[in-house]
């Protein structure tokens, strides 16, 4: 037995210090992978007595093989789980959400997905920041006549006072940077930014709440100061700022770039220009102070030789920045509340798209915060969270104010909100860092040092003013916000529902038909949710919670018999899941729409669900005896048909789901039906027009493992900025010489489908060349924007007209035939 396999057995018995024992023993670069996946779960294991350090220790093992072992299972289990246990759940998402890509069926990972989803949604912490920085100072002035007292003899064991000062500011701060000094008059703090904004605001709160007992000895700053003594080394060599020569170059108001030429770390440069780049960057934010490089400075580039033109030495470069006129900025908490800056957005009207993207204009103090939340980044929310501090917006319905007037009713409302919070949360719970304004929301943006203070505040704030509704969500795009308030909508007594008697009656009228008019029943639905939102009768999310709403939508959603609208039908219904107790009829077409959607194990639990919620409704069996024969459950698929039967005897569905599973059929073989004998003997025997309808419907439920390899093989879309399943897939593929938005109008289940054929023939027409341009029907050039693949195969080409923001559409059919036959 290797000591691999060794340490495999210790870990599954429970032996996990004999495990770390043996394998620490081994060098690092010796272990491997493997053996550093055992020693990361013995850590995991150990740390639940030991300490959160092995956690850390974990996090470092795994790092080592990151990009090796990026699409392992295992590797990414074990780092979102030391992640999860130090509370950074961000990291720890992005982890299990890996893992679970790559074992889709692991329920243990979704169950984490969904826990840190729902932590980050209300993040709670331990201890929130305003709850640390107390802490922090409380023993900070425990200490400070120790750190005087070792300042004032100067001591050679600056280290240990240092690392005994950081620990105490740690409590606050993770990883924080810090100064230590004398300038003659009092002690110094400095807290460090490095050149980065978002890390000034918790320093500059910090530094605001010291102790009186400690400012009396003590000055306390956020934000290093300039200097022109600071040097760093490189091996044997030195580097001073005067070392390296400087060409400023302004790129805005107040705004400049620098290119930087040292002679002494060309050999660096050449070998490892990364770090040739850090460097001298940290150079440079040293030499200007944090407040100014954040404020001014836009980039650095580094010359191999000198740039022709006037230099200035770096050591004289916060000199000539202020002989510039640049503001010497000496109070990071000053620059801050002066750095406020307006911005214009492209608002989209679509008033179910995600919050803030309905924003058209705004003002920000924190626009890393904005831009991260808009292109669906983390990295500022984690790096606050770590830390107890929460950065998020609250928002309220515009429809709450009458439009005469409303600009100047909003900014009144807004101004009025943003007393109550400092008043009644505390001056010491957030920082106002902006606002936004959009078509259907108001939004109010704050960094939250206690954020549970800050929500209490709002809540009470909003009911006082008799909102119909308000939202909080943090800066983090990929999860739920939280509600904070929401009016009870007016029923209807005779229904229980939104929809009076008489909305019932056109519900219904839809359905008399044999066919059934069910896009018209979705559009009057839509349109219905519309008015009322925009009334303030009720909000689309509570319109979504009425579960005679719900079951209508999915009726016809699922009706429809098109991806779109299955998706569409599912996603709707998800609100309502809350009221839906004891209807099987909403768990069977809920678990209807998630199969079409693609996701035929959650339709499964669903339907297994929704016999137990109501036993004698006949058609959630129907559903669940298909997907139990899917999964391989024959016995259950027959029970399931008996169970049927017993409620529809003779039901011929029923008949055949009890002979189809017997024989082993596939799921979309199971699915191929319609309900009348007839009609469905029309079908089987290809004599029906709709049967290639339902075809392209059934092929969106299960992936084509070949077929999608076929389609990453071709167009690479991991390389184009690849969104897929939401609902569709789309890229920006390259034609001549822009980026095209490449739309296949079905989840990755059917495009999988479309085969080998047609998806060659379509990147040799795109790469052709041959549709660049093109002419509308007026004779007006336009050029190529947009292609939409239908699953039929038909392209639908989208232009921009010369000169304006206008499109027309040029529809092309001539890769009809190269569709897989399948779908035909």
């Amino acid at each position: 037995m290797d000591i691999l396999e060794q340490c495999r057995q210790w870990n599954e018995s429970g032996a996990f210090e004999k495990s770390r024992e043996m394998l620490e023993a081994i060098p690092a670069e010796e272990r491997g992978p493997e053996g550093d996946a055992e020693l990361a779960e013995a850590y995991l294991a150990l740390a639940e007595t030991e300490g959160t350090e092995l956690y850390h220790k974990a996090i470092a093992v795994l790092a080592a093989h990151e990009e090796a072992q990026s699409e392992d299972f295992r590797h990414n289990r074990l780092t979102a789980l030391a992640y999860y246990y130090l509370d950074e759940d961000g990291l720890a998402l992005s982890y299990f959400e890996r893992a679970l890509s790559l074992h889709p069926e692991d329920k243990e990972m979704s169950d984490y997905v969904e826990d840190c989803r729902e932590r980050l949604t209300f993040p709670r912490f331990e201890k929130n920041f305003r709850e640390r920085t107390k802490e922090a100072w409380d023993d900070f002035l425990a200490i400070e006549a120790e750190l005087r007292a070792a300042i004032d003899r100067n001591e050679d064991d600056g280290a240990a006072m240092l690392q005994r000062c950081g620990a105490v500011l740690e409590q606050a701060i993770r990883d924080v940077s810090f100064e230590l000094g004398f300038d003659g008059e009092k002690y110094e703090l400095i807290l460090c930014a490095e050149g980065r904004r978002s890390a000034l605001y918790p320093l500059v709160y910090f530094c605001r709440r010291a102790p009186k007992e400690v400012l009396e000895h003590w000055k306390i700053r956020a934000g290093s100061a300039p200097s022109d003594k600071f040097a760093l080394q490189q091996d044997t060599v030195q580097i001073d700022a005067a070392d390296v020569d400087v060409w400023l170059i302004p790129t805005g108001e107040q705004l400049f770039s620098l290119k930087l030429y040292c002679e002494k770390l060309l050999p660096l440069q050449r070998e490892n220009p990364r770090r040739a780049e850090w460097m001298l960057y940290k150079l440079t934010n040293q030499i200007l102070g944090d407040i100014a490089a954040i404020a001014f400075l836009t980039g650095i580039e580094l010359l191999e030789a000198p740039e022709a033109g006037e230099s200035k030495k770096l050591s004289d470069l916060y000199a000539y920045v202020t002989e510039l006129g640049y503001p010497a900025w000496e109070d990071a908490g000053a620059y801050l509340d002066a750095s406020e800056i307006a911005y214009r957005l492209d608002a989209d009207e679509d008033p179910d798209a995600d919050w803030r993207l309905d924003v058209y204009e705004g003002s920000t103090r924190l626009s890393v915060a904005i831009n991260e939340y808009l292109h669906g980044e983390s990295d500022l929310v984690d790096e606050y969270h770590r830390n107890g501090i929460v950065p998020g917006f609250l928002l309220y319905p515009l429809s709450a104010f009458p439009e005469e007037g409303r600009e100047e009713a909003l900014a009144a409302f807004r101004d009025a909100l943003r007393a109550y919070l400092s008043e009644h949360g505390g001056e010491d719970a957030l920082c106002h860092t902006g606002f936004a304004s959009g078509l259907y929301y108001g939004y109010l943006d704050f960094i939250a040092w206690d954020l549970e203070s800050v929500l209490d505040a709002a809540l009470a704030f909003f009911k006082e003013q008799g909102m119909t509704g308000a939202e909080f969500h943090s800066f983090r795009r990929n999860v739920g916000g939280i509600t904070l308030y929401r009016a009870e909508p007016k029923r209807h007594a005779e229904t229980g529902s939104l929809l009076s008697p008489e909305d019932i009656e056109t519900l219904e009228a839809f359905l008399e038909d044999d066919g059934g008019y069910y896009g018209k029943m979705v559009r009057w639905i839509e349109q219905f949710v519309d008015a009322g939102a925009a009334d303030g009768r009720f909000s689309k999310k509570q319109a979504r919670r009425d579960l005679k709403l719900s079951l209508y939508y999915g009726l016809a959603c699922n009706n429809v018999g098109e991806y779109s609208y299955y998706y569409r039908g599912q996603a709707w219904m998800k609100d309502a899941e809350e009221n839906a107790k004891g209807s099987g009829v909403w768990y069977y077409r809920y678990a209807v729409g998630l199969l079409y959607s693609g996701y035929p194990e959650e339709a499964l639990r669903y339907a297994e669900q929704g016999v137990l919620e109501e036993a004698d409704y006949p058609w959630t069996y129907l559903l669940l005896g298909k997907l139990r024969a899917h999964f391989g459950d024959k016995e259950g698929a027959r029970a399931a048909a008996e169970e049927g039967l017993k409620l529809v005897p003779g039901d011929y569905e029923f008949l055949t789901l009890k002979r189809e599973a017997e024989e082993g059929a596939s799921l979309e073989a199971m699915l191929y039906h319609w309900i009348d004998p007839k009609a469905d003997l029309a079908l089987q025997e290809g004599r029906d027009e709709d049967g290639p309808e339902k075809k392209r419907a059934i092929a969106c439920i299960r992936k084509n493992e070949a077929g999608l390899r076929d389609f990453y093989e071709l167009f690479r879309p991991e390389e184009h900025e690849y969104t897929k399943d939401a609902p569709f897939c789309e890229l920006y593929y390259p034609v001549g010489d822009r980026a095209v938005q490449l739309c296949f109008r079905m989840n990755e289940a059917g495009l999988s489908k479309l085969g080998h054929s047609y998806l060659a023939a379509l990147k040799e027409k795109l790469d052709s060349g041959s549709l660049i341009s093109a002419e509308s029907e007026e004779g007006v050039a336009g050029k190529l924007e947009a292609v939409l693949v239908q699953q039929t195969g038909q392209l639908a080409l989208f232009y921009r007209r010369a000169g304006d923001r206008q499109y027309f559409t040029v529809e092309d059919d001539s890769l009809d035939d190269k569709i897989d036959a399948a779908l035909r």
